[in-house]
Parts: C-alpha cells; sequence; structure tokens
C-alpha cells in the first residue's frame, strides 16, 4: 500500500502512513511565474501494480488545492496503479448542494463529477469527513464506492477525559444533532440544539436557544465547519448571558476566515477545538487514527 500526501494535507498523509506502515511516496509542485500549477510525482516506478492512496483536502485556497487534487489524480494514472483510493477530509464547495435561487449552479455536483472523470476508471473508493450534507456524494455515480467518515468519536474521547461541568452539547441546527448526540452519549450529557433561520439574499442569520437551562454548567457547541464564526459567536455570547460556565466551540473544519478566532474567543469561548482535516491552530485533534482504523479493515 502506498500513500500520496497531496500539497494539502502533508503533516496528515504522513500520520496516516506511519500509522498502518505504509510507503510514502512524495509530490514535487510548484507554481509557474504566470500563477500555473506544476505536479509531478516521484518515484513513480513503485507505483504500478499497487494500490494507491491519495489525501488531499481542498480548503482555502479552494480552487488551487482542487486544482492540484486533480492534476495529481491523472498523473498517477499514468503510472498504472492497480486501483486508487481517494481522500479529501474537508471537500470544497460541498455547501452548494442546492439551487436557492434561478441561476446559481449545482456546485457540488460538478466538483464530485469532475473527480470521478478525472480519476476513472482508477479511482475505486473515496473518502470524506464529516461533510456538510451526505447528499453530496450521491453525486458520485455507483462504480465509486463512498464513504463519510465522523470524526464525533474523536471529540467524545477528548471531552471524556475532561473534567466537565454538569456538560450539555449544543448543535447549531437540527440537522446536526445526530451528530452532536455522538459526542454527548460519550460524556453522559444533554443534547440539544438551536434554531436557526437564514435569509436567502442577505445571508444573515437569527438564532434562538432552545428551551434549555445552561446555568453554571459546561457547554460545548459543535459545529462540522466553522467559517466566519459569527453564528458560533452569537450562541456564545446567548449562552454566556444564560450564564454558563466554561463555553467551547468545536468543529471538524476550522476554515475560520475573517478573524474567526478572534470573534468567538472574544465571545467568551474558553477554546476552540477542531480536527487536522484543515491544518489551523486549533487542531487539536487529529483524524489520522480514524483514517488509518478505516483502511486496515
Amino acid at each position: 500500500m502506498i500513500i500520496i500526501p497531496g500539497p494539502a494535507s502533508q503533516i496528515l498523509g504522513i500520520k496516516v502512513a506511519k500509522l498502518i506502515n505504509a510507503e510514502i511516496v512524495q509530490v514535487k509542485f510548484k507554481n509557474f511565474p504566470d500563477g500555473e500549477h506544476y505536479i509531478k510525482i516521484e518515484n513513480g516506478k513503485t507505483i504500478k501494480n499497487q494500490e494507491v492512496i491519495l489525501i488531499q483536502s481542498t480548503y482555502s485556497p479552494q480552487d488551487n488545492n482542487l486544482m492540484e487534487l486533480l492534476m495529481i489524480l491523472d498523473g498517477l494514472k499514468s503510472l498504472l496503479p492497480r486501483s486508487i483510493i481517494l481522500i479529501v477530509p474537508y471537500l470544497c464547495y460541498s455547501r452548494q448542494d442546492k439551487r436557492f435561487l434561478k441561476g446559481e449552479p449545482l456546485t457540488a455536483e460538478i466538483v464530485c463529477k469532475i473527480i470521478e472523470k478525472i480519476g476513472e476508471p482508477l479511482l475505486k473508493k473515496f473518502l470524506t469527513v464529516d461533510i456538510h450534507s451526505e447528499k453530496v456524494l450521491d453525486y458520485f455515480s455507483k462504480k465509486i464506492e463512498v464513504k463519510n467518515l465522523s470524526a464525533m468519536p474523536l471529540f467524545g474521547k477528548y471531552f471524556k477525559i475532561l473534567n466537565l461541568k454538569d456538560p450539555c452539547v449544543i448543535a447549531p441546527d437540527e440537522g446536526a444533532l445526530n451528530r452532536s448526540k455522538i459526542v454527548a452519549d460519550f460524556i453522559n450529557a444533554d443534547c440539544n440544539c438551536l434554531t436557526k433561520k437564514r435569509d436567502l439574499n442577505t445571508g444573515e442569520i437569527s438564532i434562538q436557544m432552545k428551551d434549555l437551562s445552561i446555568k453554571t454548567r459546561d457547554v460545548i457547541f459543535i459545529d462540522d465547519i466553522i467559517s466566519t464564526g459569527g453564528t458560533m459567536a452569537r450562541a456564545i455570547k446567548m449562552a454566556k448571558n444564560q450564564g454558563a460556565n466554561n463555553i467551547y466551540a468545536v468543529c471538524t473544519h476550522p476554515l475560520l476566515i475573517q478573524n474567526a478566532k478572534y470573534r468567538i474567543l472574544q465571545a467568551g469561548a474558553k477554546e476552540i477545538i477542531a480536527t487536522d482535516c484543515i491544518p489551523s491552530e486549533c487542531s487539536k485533534i487529529s483524524v489520522a487514527p480514524l483514517l488509518a482504523d478505516f483502511l486496515t479493515k
């Protein structure tokens, strides 16, 4: 088994390779003066007739990382591996899976179809972690085995060793409630969700806390993605005003754009805890064991 850590997932790829004792094949990458990418897979002779795992996340700059993923896939095929497993810990454009307004594209579908087209016929499996909507994976054909892995057990284990005070886990909306319940079950905590409404034209979000007493309790807010952190910050302020004790902001994918980290901590969060699907200062939990466990089953 061979692992290729893409430019956006170098450290994560190496961690997974060490856990499953796989050979690492590196990718040479650079940009030309005009901004175009150059990719070359090193030590290509070792790849022929082997199962190859490519790990490449597609966080910001999304288009650059997605393009590099596609280029590596195409270059990899030319080296004639037996099969390819593609792991994209964070799949870009997965939130653009619906047409809310006329004239909008289904960008999530476009991304999935391009990946499949470039990877065929050697791309056999596609893995991601806590995708925003699992319906996105339906855009792949039945020719490819797709899997969405959950990082929630990793968060559950993380919080289990902390001495939390009467904790409760709160999801950002009802759609994320099942995800949050996994963490809540690990630490024997209450679980609830916010009610959230988005204006389709302005993008403004209003939130309310459901009927739940959080006074003097430790509160864990969990989301799949923290982007600007606006919703998370408002939820944290609301919890502070209701007398919550320590408040944790948790996510699988820490995009953390536009001073999101500052905004969340200023709102009153004790800590921001995320995975390394997207490398950041807040990536305190690695998904490497999660990926390794799946690959060795």
